[in-house]
C-alpha cells in the first residue's frame, strides 16, 4: 500500500463515524484496485442523472416537431437536429430513460423468476429437477431473437412486452446457471448442518443458499444489462421495438432514420454513442464486480 493510501485509510480511521468507517474503506479500496469498474459506475450513475433529470436537461420537446430539419450541432441544438427538426440532444437525454428501465426491469424479473426455479430444481432434484431442466433445454434450443420476435409480434409494442419478453429469452440460461450454483450450495456441509438441528426446506434455501448464492448472481445481473439493452436495440432497429416517435436510442439508428445517416454525420455518432458507452460502462462494472465479489469466478466460463 502506497503512503497516499495509507494516509487515506487514517483519516477514515479518524474522522469518520464508526459505523460508515467499513464502508468508506470498502469504497475506497473498490476504486483503488478496479479504476475500470468505478469509470463504469461514474458513468452510469451520469445517464441515470440525466434520465431522472431529463425534463430540466432537455432543450426542447423530444417528440415535437421542429423547422431546423438535419441541422448540424450547434449551441442552440447541441447535437444537432434529426430529419423530423427534432433536438437531438433532448432525444439522447430521454431515450435514457426507456434504456435503463428495459435493462433493469428485464433482467429483475429474469434473476428473480431463474432464480426461484434454480432453488427448487437444484435443492429438491428428482423430477423437478429432471422437468425444470429438460424445459431449459427446449428453451435454450430455440435461439434467443426467435423467442423476442414472436413475443414481441404477438403482443403490444410497450416497453412492458419488450421487459416480458427480453425476461423470457434471459431466463434459461440465467437458471441454468444458478441451478449449477444451488447444487455446488446444497452438498456443503453447511446445509446438512441445518438439516440436522430441524430447519426447515425454504429456511435453508432462502437463509442460507440464497445469499451465499448473490456474488454470482449480482455477476449475471451486472453483465445480463447490456445484453439486454442490445436486445431492446435489435428489435427497435428490425422495426418492433417501441412505438415510433419514442425518444430512444435504438429507434434514432434505425428505422426510418438509416437513410439519412450520409447526410448527418451526427445522427448515429451521439445516440450509437449513448448506447455504446453505456454496454461497455456495464460491462466494466460486470468485469469488477465478479472480480472483487467473488474471484473463483475467473476464467470459470460460468459467466
Amino acid at each position: 500500500m502506497s503512503e497516499r493510501d495509507s494516509s487515506f485509510d487514517e483519516q477514515i480511521d479518524i474522522g469518520a463515524d464508526p459505523k460508515w468507517r467499513s464502508v468508506l474503506k470498502s469504497i475506497w479500496r473498490f476504486v483503488r484496485t478496479q479504476p475500470l469498474g468505478t469509470v463504469g459506475i461514474l458513468v452510469i450513475l451520469t445517464i441515470a442523472f440525466l434520465a431522472i433529470f431529463a425534463d430540466y436537461v432537455h432543450t426542447s420537446d423530444p417528440e415535437g416537431f421542429g423547422r431546423n430539419f438535419l441541422k448540424p450541432p450547434s449551441e442552440e441544438n447541441f447535437f444537432g437536429t434529426n430529419r423530423n427538426g427534432q433536438d437531438l440532444w433532448s432525444r439522447v437525454v430521454y431515450g435514457a430513460r426507456p434504456a435503463l428501465i428495459l435493462g433493469l426491469g428485464a433482467v429483475g424479473v429474469a434473476m428473480f423468476v431463474a432464480t426461484l426455479l434454480a432453488l427448487l430444481a437444484g435443492f429438491f432434484g428428482g423430477i423437478i429437477d429432471t422437468l425444470l431442466s429438460r424445459l431449459v433445454e427446449i428453451l435454450i434450443a430455440v435461439p434467443q431473437i426467435l423467442w423476442l420476435l414472436m413475443l414481441t409480434t404477438a403482443f403490444d409494442r410497450s416497453i412492458q412486452t419488450l421487459i416480458f419478453a427480453i425476461a423470457f429469452a434471459f431466463s434459461p440460461i440465467t437458471l441454468r446457471v444458478l441451478r449449477g450454483n444451488v447444487i455446488q450450495e446444497a452438498a456443503v456441509p453447511y446445509v446438512e448442518a441445518a438439516r440436522v438441528i430441524g430447519a426447515s426446506s425454504p429456511r435453508i434455501m432462502f437463509r442460507h443458499i440464497l445469499p451465499n448464492m448473490a456474488p454470482l448472481m449480482i455477476v449475471i445481473a451486472s453483465i445480463t444489462i447490456p445484453a439486454a439493452l442490445l436486445a431492446e436495440a435489435g428489435l427497435t432497429f428490425l422495426g418492433l421495438g417501441l412505438e415510433p416517435g419514442t425518444p430512444s436510442w435504438a429507434m434514432d439508428l434505425g428505422g426510418g432514420a438509416r437513410q439519412y445517416f450520409a447526410s448527418g454525420w451526427w445522427l448515429p455518432v451521439f445516440p450509437g454513442a449513448a448506447l455504446a458507452v453505456t454496454v461497455l460502462s456495464f460491462n466494466l462494472l460486470g468485469d469488477s464486480l465478479r472480480d472483487v465479489l467473488d474471484p473463483r469466478l475467473r476464467g470459470s466460463g460460468l459467466v
